[in-house]
């Protein structure tokens, strides 16, 4: 028996199949029309539209027509030869060019002119222009003026406004001022800006300045030595205060975050065990998945031996 190879697996054919969409439920349905269609729709439109007069009102009919000028007749045209059509129109040409037709109007020559006289300008004509005197002040000094007149009457007004006007007293009666008690005038005593000997007293007084200056710095620098109080005297001895302070339990922010970061790490270390517990199982239970295909295949893909067929037997001698 010769042994056959495994028979390999034959796929089948796949089959397209429309996917249900549940868009094509939601969206309308577009039916386009062919283009014998349309003409088909319009030709019975056309057969179905019918025409249907409105009859004319009767007061057209009796009534007579109002601004509407009346027909005139048209005159018979007579029938003519060419011969006799050509001399008409010669005879209507010949009227309308006599009627168009100007005299020509006569040449005349000018006169020659006489070169005896000679040509004069008349002095009336010629005016000779006179010089005057101009100057451009007037037109830049009248702004000046104005601007001028407009200062000293707001310097008026304004030395009106600076002018002092005292009020009356009042009335009191039983009340007399006395004027012999006011004070006297100031009396006027001659005086020289302008000295001589101005700089060399300014220098003087310079030098003097500088030189009481220098003393209160020399004294400055003198070295005096104080007494010695403190040889003498007791020792400075510390005293012990009797009251202390008393310090409340407080907690620090630091701590607090401390606490708070350990509880996440821990938190983050679970779930670092949780996935990796997870994807152990995924893995194992992957792996268990294969061998079982694994195994499916290997049973499709075991071979059997189909059954020989029966035939006649034959002995050697037949065969020859």
């Amino acid at each position: 028996m010769e042994v056959r190879r495994s028979a390999r697996i034959r796929s089948k054919r796949t089959v397209p199949v429309t996917p249900e969409l549940q868009t094509r439920k939601r969206a309308r349905q577009y039916e386009i029309e062919s283009h014998q269609d349309r003409e088909d729709q319009e030709v019975a439109e056309m057969k179905a539209f019918k025409f249907k007069a409105k009859p004319a009102p009767n007061f057209v009919f009796d009534s007579e027509p109002v601004g509407i000028p009346q027909k005139k007749k048209a005159r018979v045209t007579k029938a003519q030869t060419p011969v006799a059509l050509r001399r008409t129109r010669k005879t209507r040409m010949n009227a309308k060019q006599k009627k168009t037709d100007k005299p020509l109007k006569r040449f005349q020559a000018m006169p020659p002119p006489d070169f005896k006289k000679v040509f004069e300008v008349a002095k009336e004509q010629c005016k000779v222009t006179k010089i005057k005197p101009f100057s451009f002040d007037k037109k830049y000094d009248a702004p000046q003026e104005v601007k001028q007149k407009l200062l000293e009457k707001t310097v008026e007004e304004e030395k009106k406004k600076r002018e002092f006007k005292a009020t009356p007293l009042y009335e009191m009666p039983g009340f007399a001022v006395d004027f012999s008690m006011s004070k006297s005038c100031t009396r006027v005593e001659p005086f020289n800006i302008s000295k001589p000997n101005a700089y060399e007293e300014k220098l003087a007084n310079q030098a003097k300045r500088l030189e009481k200056e220098n003393e209160e710095l020399r004294r400055k620098r003198e070295f005096k030595a104080t007494y010695p109080y403190a040889i003498f005297e007791q020792p400075f001895v510390p005293q012990k205060d009797s009251t202390y302070v008393v310090s409340d339990d407080f907690n620090l922010h630091s701590e607090k975050r401390g606490v708070e970061r350990k509880r996440f790490d821990i938190s983050i270390k679970e779930q670092k065990v949780l996935k990796e517990k997870q994807l152990a199982a995924e893995e194992s239970d992957k792996k268990e998945r294969e061998k079982k295909e694994v195994a499916e295949l290997r049973k499709k893909q075991v071979h059997k031996a189909n059954p020989i067929g029966e035939f006649k037997k034959q002995s050697y001698h037949d065969i020859k």
